[in-house]
This record gives C-alpha cells, structure tokens and sequence, in this order.
C-alpha cells in the first residue's frame, strides 16, 4: 500500500452512480465556466490591444471583417455544440457514432457554407464598397470550415462528460487566437495578416482537438446513425442564431457602407489630391485617404463603443448555460412552479447585474472609453456609447428570454421575435445613419437604431415569457431598477472627482455602488434576494454541464 492510501472499510457505504455523476455534472459546470470567463477575458484583450497596435484603418477593416465571420462562425459554432452534445447526452453509449455523424454533417454543410462565404466574398466586398476587404474576406471562410469540424469535437467531448477536455481545449484556443492575431498585428501584416494568424489558430486547436479528443474510427453500416435528424435540429438552430447574431453585426456593416458612400460624395475629389500630393502620408500615419478608408475610421470608433457596450451582455452569458437545461427539465416534468421560480430569478437577477455594468456607461462615456481607448476613440464614441450601453443590457434581457423559451420548447416565438427585431434594425440602421449630418453622428445614430431594436425584442419576448410560463421580472422590481438607474446615472453625470484613469474607475465604481443602494433603499434587494440565490443553487445539477 503506497503511503497515504485510506483503507476503505468493507462496510462503508459506496457512493451511488447518481451521486458520481452529480459530482461528475457539478465539476463541469466549473470546468466550463471557467473556460467561458477566459475566453470572455481573451476576447477582451485581443479587442483592447488591437487599437493600441493597429492603425485606425487597419482596426477598422479588420473590426468589420471580424464582424461578418463571426456572424457566421457563431452560428456554426454555437449550433454544432448543441446538437452533437444533444444527441451524444441521449445516447452516451454511442457518443462515437454521433461524433462520426456530425463530421459526416459537416462536410455536407460545414464546408458548403465555408465555401459559398469564400464565393460571397467579392459580393460582400461590392456592397461594402471595398474591394479591399475581400480577400481578407475569403480567408476568413477558412475559419468557418474548420471551426465547424472543431465544434463537433467539442460538443463529443461534452456528451461524453469529458469537461476537463472541453474546458481545456476552449482555453487553448482563446490563448492560441489571442496569441494568433495579436502577434500578427505587432508584426505589421496589416488585416490579411491577422485574419491569418486566426485561420493559424484555427489549425492548430483543430488538430489539437483530434489528438485529444480522438476520431470515431471506422464504424460499420449498421453501427452509422442518419445525420438527417442531427441536419434538421441544427437547421433549426441556425436559424433563430443566424437571426440573433445578426443583431449584433448589422450596424457595423451597414455603418461602413453608408459612410463610404458619404465620403465618396463629399470627400473624393479631396482625397484624390492628397494622395497625388503626398502619396506617403498612408505609410507615415496609417492612414489611407480614400473613401473606404475614412469609413474604416468610423467602424473602428464603433468597434470600440460596442466591445465596451458588450460587457454587460458578455458577463451574463453565464447564467444561460445554467438557465436552459433548468428551464428544459422543469418544463419536461410540467413543474410550474419550478419554472416560474427560475424564471423570476435569472431574469431579475440577469437585469440587475447588467443594468449595473450599463449605467456605469452611461454615466460617464467619455472617460470610461478613455481607460482603455485613445482620445480620439473617447471623444468620437462617447456619445453611441449612452444608448448603446443601455441598447446591450436589452439584448442581454433578449439573450435570457430567449434561453429561457427555447429551454421550454417554445422555438417558434423566439425566432419570430429575432427576426422582427433584425428587420427593425436593419430599416432603422439604414434610414437613421443616412439621415445623419456628417459620419461623427453616424455613430450615434447607428446606437439608437440598434438599442431600439434590441429594446423591441427584449420587451417582446418578456411578454411571451410571461404569457406562455407565467412568470418574468415583477413590475414593481421594473420600477424600482428604474428608480436606481435614473439615480447612478444623474450622479455620475453631475459629480466629477478629478481626471485621470484612476479617478475615472473610482468614479465609476461609486456610480455601481448608488445603483445597488437605491436597490436596498426601496428594498428591492434584501436577505430575501440571498434564500432564493441559496434556493437555485440546491437544485440539483445532474445533466447541466452535458447541455450546455
């Protein structure tokens, strides 16, 4: 016996498969949190740096590429995850042949759509009125195609309860893309070259995930499972993220179009004559007088204002990994009351933490841009960043609605409701930026149209949630949250402790502080708030960690 063994006595109880797989289900509920907040965190510091180490244009450009594949890696993404988890966690036993079936899927749809975004490239670059963009553009599909195939390793790796492999592998690839795009930044390779140092990742974590995770080896005839169920649940997957994330992307592009066409109309003979004068201004300040340029100017001071704007719905992404397989079960059981008790909490809960975050926004926009952005980012968003800081605690309210609903079943409302909105926002976007004077206000009026559609479908899916499970946030709780928030913000607009970052960030964290006071004052929150916090997290998480 190697020292430090326990002999187990021959009549203590054993620890009950129910009880392993509980703890099993529990550790992967960390594992993956964990891996979440760091990619969170990666994320955030490839959007903080980039700035500091790119050109204007060169972010700009490289923002509005971004954009439009991550519209459409989320989606592949996201729905591969589900659906190999979905079908391996139905049938753990065969966890190999739903991983054979969706890398069979994927090269029927993972590569077609990989392919047909290359062919759309020079499409895509026309309508952005940027030829510029479009080789970028089409080495951009090479991550679509093989981040599809990584999904379903990872989505095998979840079915089979291999968490620590899953979190593991999710964390390597935030470090590897941080790694990836930073290093070709610094190294000048302008937007080509760090949308090249993306794909480099995407390699990279790929074979990483078929060395750990392993491929499902030679099955036979009868042993191969249909994918044509697998294509149907991710079709209609696809359809309610495609439509979601595009509530997040449209503004940007069609920010950039609309402002290219500006400049063109009243810019172009100007800059004709700069660049014939001074051709070697572009290569000295990074600047490139041209139309398309000055719009990449403009995407990347937007870009800026929505990575900040974004905290809000990043820090709660948390709580709809924990809400759906909640929601799935209880409504699976037709435990009412359960669902209502979840409901009521996450989405009160979800409102406040976000709300929190947003008007330490818009408070004071200039100088909280100003922490981590250069001047001119500061003074060119400050303004986008009021209602967009807002427009995002919407879209986070959407986000948990949405979760929420489609854990119920209730697939349908959810998609109606996106694709309303993604309208709203598209009509909005267009008719608001070419209504503004000059390409400044354009990213204010970008940010309005965007929050009023986000505010759309955040109120429209708290009605159906409502409706359909009887439960949402309390509309006394609505009124009191409002109370606060006009409160924090009147402060941080009227008292001002000094300049500098550091007062910036006392400031701020002052502003939180009114926010949660005036909640306790009117008692909004209270010793309540912690019995129902206690009473979530005794519910038992058996299966949470395998659905998410």
């Amino acid at each position: 016996m190697l020292r430090g063994d326990r002999v187990r006595d021959p009549h203590e109880p054993q620890e009950s498969p129910r009880a392993a797989s509980g703890r099993t289900a529990g550790r992967g509920v960390l594992y993956i949190a964990f891996a979440k907040f760091y990619f969170m965190i990666a994320g955030l510091v490839i959007q903080l740096r980039l700035p500091a180490v790119l050109s204007r244009t060169t972010f700009g450009g490289f923002s509005i590429v971004s954009s439009v594949a991550s519209w459409a890696n989320n989606v592949l993404v996201t729905g591969t995850i589900q659906a190999v988890s979905r079908y391996s966690a139905q049938e753990p036993g065969k966890a190999r042949a739903v991983q054979h079936a969706g890398l069979r899927m994927h090269v029927r749809v993972g590569l077609v759509i990989a392919v047909g975004f290359v062919a759309a490239a020079p499409l895509v670059g026309w309508y952005m009125h940027d030829a510029e963009k479009v080789a970028p553009l089409m080495l951009a599909g090479l991550i679509l195609g093989g981040y599809s195939f990584y999904a379903v390793f990872i989505g095998t790796a979840n079915g089979l309860h291999q968490f620590h492999k899953q979190a593991g592998l999710d964390i390597s690839s935030a470090t590897l893309r941080a790694a990836g795009i930073l290093g070709m930044a610094m190294a000048g390779f302008g937007v080509i070259g760090v949308v090249g140092g993306w794909v480099a990742t995407v390699g990279i974590v790929t074979c990483a995930a078929i060395v750990w995770i392993g491929l499902p080896g030679r099955l036979g005839p009868e042993e191969r499972l249909p994918i044509a169920p697998m294509v149907a649940y991710f079709g209609r997957i696809a359809v309610y993220l495609f439509l979601f994330n595009a509530l997040m992307f449209v503004d940007s592009i069609l920010l950039k179009r609309l402002t290219s066409e500006y400049f063109a109309a009243n810019t172009g003979p100007l800059t004709d004559s700069v660049n014939r004068v001074i051709p070697w201004a572009s290569k000295v300040t990074g600047y490139a007088f041209k139309s398309s340029a000055l719009a990449d100017v403009q995407v990347a001071y937007y870009a800026a204002v929505q990575n900040i704007a974004r905290l809000s719905y990043q820090a709660i992404i948390a709580a709809t990994f924990v809400v759906f397989p909640l929601v799935s079960r209880s409504t699976f059981t037709e435990d009412r009351e359960t669902t209502r008790r979840y409901i009521a909490v996450t989405s009160r809960y979800s409102l406040i933490f976000a709300l929190m975050m947003g008007v330490v926004m818009a408070a004071n926009p200039v100088d909280v841009l100003g922490v981590v952005y250069a001047a001119d980012y500061a003074q060119a968003g400050g303004p986008a960043l009021v209602v967009l800081a807002f427009g995002n605690v919407a879209f986070s309210v959407l986000a948990i609605n949405g979760t929420i609903l489609n854990g119920a079943g209730l697939t349908r409302p959810t998609t109606i409701i996106a694709a309303v909105a993604v309208i709203v926002s598209i009509v909005g976007n267009y008719v608001a930026i070419g209504l503004a004077p000059d390409p400044g206000h354009a990213l204010l009026a970008a940010g309005i149209a965007t929050s009023a559609a986000m505010l759309l479908g955040a109120a429209a899916s708290g009605v159906v949630v409502y409706r359909r499970l009887g439960a949402f946030t309390p509309m006394l709780s609505l009124v009191r949250i409002a109370i606060a928030t006009v409160v924090a913000v009147a402060l941080g607009r009227t008292v001002h402790l000094g300049s500098g970052k550091l007062m910036t960030l006392v400031e701020a964290a002052a502003v939180a502080a009114t926010f949660v006071i005036v909640l306790v004052v009117t008692r909004e929150l209270g010793k309540g708030d912690l019995q129902a916090i206690r009473a979530i997290r005794a519910v038992p998480r058996k299966g949470v960690a395998a659905e998410t």
